[in-house]
Formats: C-alpha cells, structure tokens, sequence
C-alpha cells in the first residue's frame, strides 16, 4: 500500500512539474501573412507601361520570413538570369511606394519554357530594423528584366491583417525599448487574396495556405 500511495506521489509530481513548465514556456510567436500584387504602376521613380503581372504571398513567422509568388508577361528576360543564374532579378527591398533602394535578398525563380512567366520563392531572416520596416509598409518587391533594369512590376508587402500587424510591431518597439515612432501598417486584401490560407512552405518553397484575410477592403 505505501509502495502505491509513493508511485502515484511520484507520478503527480511529475505531472506537476511538466504542467508547470508548460505554463511557464514562452509564447510561440503567431504567423502573420503579406500578399503583394505587382504591375507596372508601382515601379519607382517612374511607373511603367507593361503587360506584366505578378501576384506573392508571404509568412512573417518570429523573424523569419518565407515568399512564393508567380509572375506572366514579362517584356524581356530576367535582367541578371545569366551572370547570375541563382539570383536572376526577383528582389526584396526596403523602402516605402515611390522609393528605391538596394535589394536586401535576392529570391530563386523558377521560369516556364516561354522565359517571361515562371514561380518565384525563398525564405530570408530579418533583423529587428528589416521587421520594423515589413511591419509598417516599407518593405516592396520587384523584378527587374533586360528591357525595364530599375524594375518591370513592383509591389509593397502588405498585411493581410493590419490590426496583427500594428500589434506585432508595438510588441518589437517594445522589446527594443524603442520610443519612435512608425508609420501604421496601411495593408489590405487583394481581391485575389481573400479566402486564401497560407499554412506552411513546402518543397520548392510553395507556400501552402493557413489564415484568413482580415480585411473586406478591395
């Protein structure tokens, strides 16, 4: 009888423990999704009359931030496809709508047989600066092509969920014990968008789908 009252001490002791320890664990941090619509009209300095199109989903996950997009009807080839054939010309940059600045990471593509449509992916850590920037609108992509160097389409990442978004960014101000401050996150849904779920990155980098778009917004 004491033998059993001592195993059965010892077992909820244990449980216990690890209930404690559960309780105790951080937060894991919440997915947070961006969409991006790319054309012409967004490339910076000037817009650019084209017939090119892009679409891109991404996760914000802790720091690490994963892409997959697709784009049709290039005018020309990827700008860089043959000095560099692993970093062709689908980039992330910093910078708000209407500026230009360096790339910060360089995306994989993969093209159709016509050469001016193919799938685009990759995945990129970002400091807290890179984050602050995603989190309040200032982060954009682009492809740049042989006929249009500076950029054929463009778009800003923007929040499927603003609200998220504002709330992650004052958790990173926050935790930077940082008191200036940031523009809000202005994104919506691309009608495109609404419905979509990202849920994970697969082989190849495709993302599947997960949450939904918060917005009504078209």
């Amino acid at each position: 009888m004491v033998r059993t009252l001592s195993r059965y001490l010892a077992a909820a002791a244990l449980v216990m423990s690890s209930t404690a320890a559960t309780a105790t664990a951080p937060p894991q941090p919440q997915p947070l999704m961006f969409a991006a619509e790319l054309q012409g009209k967004f490339v910076a300095p000037g817009a650019v009359e084209t017939a090119a199109t892009g679409k891109a989903v991404a996760v914000l996950v802790g720091n690490r931030f994963m892409v997959n997009g697709s784009f049709s009807g290039l005018s020309s080839p990827l700008r860089d496809l043959e000095a560099k054939p692993t970093d062709p010309g689908v980039h992330l940059h910093r910078g708000a709508a209407g500026e230009t600045t360096p790339y910060f990471h360089g995306l994989q593509v993969q093209l159709n047989a016509d050469g001016r449509s193919g799938i685009f992916f990759g995945a990129v850590t970002l400091d807290a600066a890179q984050q602050d920037l995603l989190l309040t609108g200032r982060t954009y992509v682009d492809i740049h092509t042989v006929k249009f160097g500076p950029g054929e389409v463009r778009d800003q990442w923007r929040p499927l969920n603003p609200a998220a978004a504002e709330k992650a960014h004052t958790a990173l101000v926050h935790e930077r014990g940082d008191t200036g401050d940031a523009p809000a996150a202005t994104g919506h849904c691309h009608r495109w968008a609404r419905g979509y779920r990202v849920l994970r990155m697969r082989s190849r980098g495709f993302l599947e789908i997960s949450g939904t778009c918060a917005s009504s917004a078209g």
